[in-house]
């Protein structure tokens, strides 16, 4: 599914996760990177408009020194078919942030590549980083499992959509699903307490926000395109 060729299909998918998320393809090894869509908790982070930037080249958007940094990025991770995570300081709309990234290279029917990927604004503050730092930290790994749990749930949901269990198994497998959506409830209630906690909090839009990890990322993207 992440390597369908409609960009509003795709918008649709990634549309599904609260993480910031985006896409973006080039044709060939030698073409620039173009954004295919970003979602709307990209846009509540950065102040991109979606709309706006569908089909337009990384290096229209940003910096020339940003978007020869953020290309490297892509390129390599497109190379090496493997997933990447760095952290890259950007100047969008909504000011400059570092963003902790990573991303997962899926490869196209064109023969083209496309980078999928999620990021976790962060707060700059050298003189606070270590208790910033253990804060970030509870976001992310606390994302990482809310983003886990919502793949398992959706899993589930489209083999029972599709028939794939039998009337034995189906009433376990919803019992699994609300375990998994009340464990959901769960890390949101640590998510809140560290909203709350945190005294150098970056904007609440921002922290609302996770960042998804190597292997979660990996996961979705396998996922998607067994079910393409």
């Amino acid at each position: 599914m992440l390597d369908t060729s409609s960009a509003d299909k795709l918008a649709a998918i990634l549309g599904q996760f609260s993480v910031p998320m985006f896409a973006a393809d080039r044709a060939s090894a030698t073409s620039d990177f173009k954004v295919v869509c970003i979602n709307q908790a990209h846009a509540t982070a950065s102040g991109l408009e979606p709309a706006a930037l569908k089909g337009v080249s990384i290096r229209s958007i940003l910096p020339r020194s940003e978007a020869d940094i953020l290309i490297d990025h892509y390129v390599e991770c497109a190379h090496n078919r493997a997933p990447l995570r760095y952290l890259v300081t950007l100047t969008l709309p909504d000011g400059i942030k570092q963003w902790d990234t990573t991303i997962q290279h899926v490869p196209l029917a064109s023969g083209g590549d496309r980078v999928v990927g999620t990021g976790l604004p962060l707060a700059i503050d050298a003189a606070k980083a270590g208790t910033q730092m253990t804060y970030d930290n509870v976001r992310y790994f606390s994302a990482l499992a809310d983003m886990q749990l919502q793949n398992l749930v959706s899993m589930f949901e489209t083999a029972h959509q599709q028939g794939l269990f039998n009337s034995n198994s189906t009433s376990r497998v919803d019992q699994l699903c609300g375990i998994c959506r009340t464990v959901q409830r769960s890390v949101e209630d640590i998510r809140e307490t560290i909203r709350r906690a945190d005294p150098h909090k970056p904007p609440t839009r921002a922290i609302k926000k996770g960042d998804v990890g190597e292997s979660t990322l990996r996961a979705l993207c396998e996922t998607a395109l067994a079910k393409g």
